[in-house]
């Protein structure tokens, strides 16, 4: 069902107050004496009480949009913002959301990653409609990101869900659901994800991946998790699936990994048959972006190659025998 147009909604309080404070012109004087007006400071950022948008009807504070930025071109301006505060409204669940108004349950302001922010949310694509969710069960939450700039502030509605299928807007611009899933590990990191590599598919998704360190190990720091799917157009059944390596695979995996000779990349792995096997395998950090090994057996190399992006290395056997026994799990 398409959704209205997103509107935008009025908050009264503290906001409200912020905002109607600063459109009181400041007066100066000029080199001759004479007064001139000068621009109002920008409203502060506070997080409203409550969020009264719903799933197809996302809504934001009123805001006064920095010179030079049109709401209705774009997500956010593609200029770094110089705060950033994400206010959290817990609804529930997907299955059963809860009604409006949702009160504040969180807020947190980012501390780190704000240039990505710009990058990210000015270059979000445009999608003007909500067709219902996935059949993906879990919690709803609605987030609202207030941007400050020095001549103004923007607001942006970006709900975390499952299935990321909300749309996110800022009253005039609306975009995909993928920009709540970005606010929601920018909360958890405790700033924005700066990926390294910038994005790609991944296992069927698409995920901002790579991080300090690819360079010099093909999975760098301490993953808390790693994730398998097999990338064979061909492989039917329950080898098709997205697989965590057990808990006790995991240790030998990563060493396995960690002893093959690396060498520079030399791009995409461009020379599989079709005897090849195919995964993907994806190092999941507590904190940051994920590193994305490809992995191939057949004709690269002499057994098959392992690449991050910017390191490979020829596979080994007992890394094929761990991959193969995850995807193949009961």
């Amino acid at each position: 069902m398409a959704s209205p147009r997103p509107t935008i909604a009025l908050v009264v309080g503290g906001l409200l107050a912020a905002g109607l404070a600063g459109t009181t012109a400041a007066s100066a004087r000029a080199g001759d004496g004479s007064p001139v007006a000068t621009p109002p400071p920008p409203a502060l950022l506070s997080c409203p009480a409550r969020y009264d948008g719903t799933e197809d009807r996302p809504v934001v504070p009123t805001y006064d949009a920095p010179d030079g930025f049109d709401p209705g071109d774009a997500l956010a301006p593609a200029q770094t913002p110089r705060r950033a505060l994400v206010c959290l409204y817990a609804a529930g669940t997907n299955a059963e959301p809860a009604p409006p108004p949702r009160p504040l349950s969180d807020e947190l302001e980012l501390t780190g990653g704000l240039a990505q922010v710009a990058t990210d949310l000015s270059g979000a694509p445009e999608s003007g409609s909500f067709d219902g969710c996935g059949e993906v069960g879990g919690p709803l939450t609605h987030q609202l990101v207030g941007l400050e700039y020095p001549t103004g502030t923007v607001w942006v509605s970006a709900t975390d869900e499952a299935n990321a299928c909300v749309l996110g807007s800022n009253g005039d611009f609306t975009t995909d659901g993928a920009v709540g899933r970005q606010v929601a590990k920018a909360v958890a990191d405790g700033g924005w994800v700066v990926p390294t590599q910038g994005e790609r598919p991944v296992c069927g998704a698409t995920e901002a991946v790579g991080r300090a360190g690819v360079d010099s190990e093909l999975v760098p720091a301490d993953p808390v998790a790693l994730w398998v799917c097999r990338v064979d157009t061909d492989v039917p059944g329950r080898s098709s699936g997205t697989f965590a390596v057990l808990r006790a695979d995991r240790p030998r995996l990563l060493a396995a990994l960690r002893a093959l000779p690396t060498r520079a990349a030399s791009g995409d792995l461009l020379c599989v048959d079709d005897t090849a096997d195919r995964w993907q395998v994806e190092a999941r950090y507590e904190r940051g972006a994920p590193v994305v090994l490809d992995v191939t057996t057949g004709a690269c190399g002499p057994g098959g190659v392992v690449s991050n992006g910017a390191l490979e290395a020829d596979v080994s056997g007992e890394v094929v025998a761990l991959l193969r026994r995850t995807t193949t799990q009961p």
